[in-house]
């Protein structure tokens, strides 16, 4: 169920949204984006490091439907990636995302996301489990349907379903990877309650599947019970904290990774194996905005499937802030930590993440922008033997130019 799959979901929601209308307000931003970087180290390996000039041109649009009971929005991209000196790196990556809500009674509300993905920057990998791979290419398939219903002016009840199937593909003339493919199932039911126009509380229990297609042929199963608390203390300054426990268990028969050939990784089989984990959860966001200035803040502990075979314990940190210079000039700076480790076999892989990134982005007339950007970024890897880990970072530094023509209609 890859990009067929997707452009049938697309179909149907799009057909269904112009059956819905009556009156209807819409806009649509197209837009191109040229960009060229330098990257020092393209795969973040410790050894073997390969640096690159390259060109991506980035056509995409985003869009947005709204009637009186339903809104539908999403953005279509396709990005042409061109590496100078490692030509069998070059790819197309595609991004494609559609989500609808719609209200057939002022108390339900039903709603679906969608998205497909072709990734081959590793990027998205990093964004899911905190682990870096090779750029190799990756396709993404997301459906998540869900529904609200408010019980009372205060209270509501909210249960969603999400499926996510991931698929890793071989860089053109070289040998094949060893990341596993996998699907993930998700279900979770929430209550909602207004404690007052500025705090709303949740309580949230949530089941999770993940199904490895490789030779691991392993199979987790986790159950999330937490507690969170919303508070607005004014328009400009917000947090959300939510806190519980994962309770997992697994079945495995997976082969314990090596070290020693990263990042394209040697296995030695093992026997099957079984197991249960406990582990803390935790999200906390803030934002904070000034007339100039606006900060926003994150900390997560959580468990995410990665591409290794097996789940990892992610936990991360993330401060960004961006300052209004002008009305034209505006710049950011911003930081993160991550540290991800497998939640289950003996193996004990193990990789931190530091990165640091700064951007100045400049509007020369209303539809046309100019952004320079670096990036630092580090990583330190550790296999079964965490003293004889080791390191890598890359430098990256980029320059784009943005074309929009915003379109907006209205009957």
């Amino acid at each position: 169920m890859g990009m067929k799959g997707w452009m049938g979901v697309a179909i149907m929601m799009s057909l269904w949204a112009a059956s819905l209308a009556v009156a209807a307000d819409w806009s649509i931003v197209p837009s191109i984006t040229q960009r060229v970087e330098y990257n020092s180290n393209l795969n973040t390996t410790p050894t073997g490091k390969l640096s690159d000039f390259i060109s991506t041109t980035n056509p995409s649009a985003a869009f947005i439907y709204t009637t009186a009971a339903s809104k539908l929005q999403g953005s279509i991209g396709i990005s042409q990636l061109l590496y100078v000196k490692n030509p069998e790196y070059n790819h197309t990556d595609q991004n494609y995302q559609i989500n609808g809500q719609y209200s057939p009674t002022p108390r339900l509300n039903l709603s679906l996301n969608t998205s497909f993905i072709s990734d081959s920057t590793a990027q998205q990998e990093y964004l899911t489990s905190g682990l870096i791979i090779t750029r190799t290419p990756r396709l993404s398939f997301t459906v998540g349907p869900g529904m609200s219903y408010a019980l009372t002016e205060r209270s509501s009840a909210v249960l969603n379903y999400n499926f996510n199937k991931v698929v890793y593909q071989p860089v053109q003339n070289t040998q094949d990877q060893t990341f596993q493919n996998y699907s993930t199932q998700a279900v979770s039911m929430a209550y909602q309650y207004l404690l007052s126009e500025r705090t709303t509380l949740s309580n949230t229990v949530s089941g999770t599947e993940s199904t490895y297609s490789g030779s691991t042929n392993s199979d987790y199963k986790s159950l999330l019970y937490s507690l969170g608390v919303q508070h607005n203390y004014s328009p400009k300054w917000a947090f959300n904290l939510s806190g519980g426990v994962n309770y997992s268990w697994y079945s495995t028969s997976s082969q314990i990774a090596s070290f020693g050939q990263f990042p394209n990784f040697v296995s030695v089989p093992t026997q099957k194996q079984t197991g249960t984990n406990f582990s803390p959860y935790v999200s906390l966001g803030a934002t904070r905005r000034w007339t100039n200035l606006s900060v926003t803040g994150s900390l997560l502990r959580n468990q995410q499937a990665s591409a290794y075979g097996y789940i990892a314990q992610v936990n991360s940190a993330s401060l960004n802030a961006t300052y209004r210079f002008t009305e034209r000039l505006t710049g950011s700076l911003g930081g993160g930590y991550s540290l991800s480790t497998q939640l289950s076999n003996r193996s004990q892989n193990e990789t931190n993440g530091l990165n640091f990134s700064s951007n100045l982005s400049y509007q020369i007339t209303e539809k046309l922008t100019a952004t320079s950007g670096y990036t630092f970024t580090n990583q330190s890897y550790g296999g079964n033997n965490l003293s004889s880990s080791s390191s890598s970072h890359v430098h990256d530094v980029c320059l784009m130019l943005t074309y929009a023509y915003p379109i907006h209609y209205q009957k």
